[in-house]
C-alpha cells in the first residue's frame, strides 16, 4: 500500500535526495520549501512554506485538509555561529524560530493528520550532542527539537526518529557562511583563530564531506521500518560524537574538546 509522506524543506540537498528515493518506492510525497524544487513526478506535490510564518502553515494545512500522512519529515534549519559572550539575542531567536519553533508549529497543526502507525522524523545533527563550541545556538536548537519530538512521542504514541548526521557535502555550508557574515564579527581579535577555523572547516566540508544520499537512505529506513530506531547517526564523525557523549564523563569530555580545539588552532 502506498504511503503519504510530508517533507518540510524539500529543496535542501539531503531532503531532495530523500524525495527522489521515496518517490522511487511508489509513495506520494508532499514537499514544502521556500525555494523551488526542480523536480517533477506524478506523485510529487509541491507547496510553498515559510516555517517561521504561522499563516503559511495555516495555508498548507488547508491545502492538505483531506490527506492523512504515514510520515512527516522536518528538515528546515539554519546555523548561527558566535562566541556566547557576544551572541546577539535576535540571532538566537532566529535560530530557535527555524529549528525549534517551526518544528513545534508542524507538530501542533499536523498531529491530527497522522495515520495510526505514522512516525515523525527530525533531520537533526550530531550537534545535538552539544560538543561544539562557537555554534552553541545550533547545538541548543537541535538538542531541544529532539527533546520536543521525544516528549511528543511519549505523549501521543507515535513513533519518532532523530536522524543525526555528521558533516555532509551540501550547499548548507556555503549558505551558513553567508548567513553568518555579521556574526563572524563577534569573534573579534579574541576569537579570531577560532572564527577562521570555522570558516575553513565549513568550506572543506562543503567539498569533501560524505554524500547526502547516505542520509536519504537513513530517512527511507526510518519511514519504512516497522520499528525504527529512535536515534540514528550517519557518518563516522557522528558515531564518534554519540559514543563520546555516552561513555565519557563530562569533565573528561570537556578536556578532550578543548585539547582538540587547541590542536586545530596551531
Amino acid at each position: 500500500m502506498g504511503k503519504n509522506i510530508l517533507v518540510i524543506a524539500g529543496s535542501s540537498d539531503i531532503l531532495f535526495q530523500s524525495i527522489i528515493l521515496l518517490l522511487g518506492k511508489g509513495w506520494s510525497v508532499y514537499a514544502t520549501s521556500r525555494q523551488a524544487i526542480n523536480y517533477e513526478h506524478i506523485n510529487l506535490h509541491k507547496f510553498h512554506l515559510d516555517v517561521c510564518d504561522l499563516k503559511s502553515f495555516g495555508a498548507l494545512e488547508d491545502s492538505l485538509s483531506n490527506v492523512k500522512f504515514d510520515a512527516i519529515i522536518y528538515g528546515a534549519g539554519c546555523v548561527v555561529s558566535s562566541p556566547v559572550e557576544n551572541l546577539d539575542e535576535d540571532e538566537l531567536r532566529r535560530q530557535l524560530d527555524i529549528n525549534l519553533f517551526g518544528f513545534l508549529r508542524l507538530i501542533k497543526l499536523f498531529s491530527n493528520k497522522l495515520n495510526t502507525n505514522a512516525r515523525i522524523i527530525n533531520l537533526s545533527s550530531m550537534a545535538a550532542y552539544g560538543l561544539f563550541p562557537f555554534i552553541s545556538p545550533y547545538c541548543l536548537s537541535k538538542a531541544a527539537s529532539d527533546i520536543l519530538l521525544r516528549s511528543f512521542s511519549l505523549e501521543s504514541g507515535f513513533k519518532y526518529v532523530s536522524i543525526r548526521p555528521g558533516a555532509i557535502k551540501t550547499k548548507f555550508w556555503e549558505q551558513s557562511i553567508c548567513d553568518n557574515e555579521n556574526n563572524f564579527k563577534n569573534f573579534g581579535d579574541k576569537f579570531k583563530k577560532q572564527g577562521e577555523f570555522l570558516l575553513s572547516n565549513a568550506r572543506k566540508n562543503s567539498m569533501n564531506a560524505i554524500s547526502p544520499k547516505l542520509v536519504a537512505k537513513a530517512i527511507y529506513r526510518a519511514v519504512s521500518a516497522k520499528n525504527p530506531k529512535p536515534i540514528v547517526t550517519v557518518g563516522y564523525d557522528a558515531f564518534v560524537c554519540a559514543m563520546a557523549a555516552r561513555f565519557f564523563p563530562t569533565n573528561i569530555l570537556d578536556f578532550i574538546i578543548k585539547s582538540v580545539l587547541r590542536l586545530k588552532l596551531k
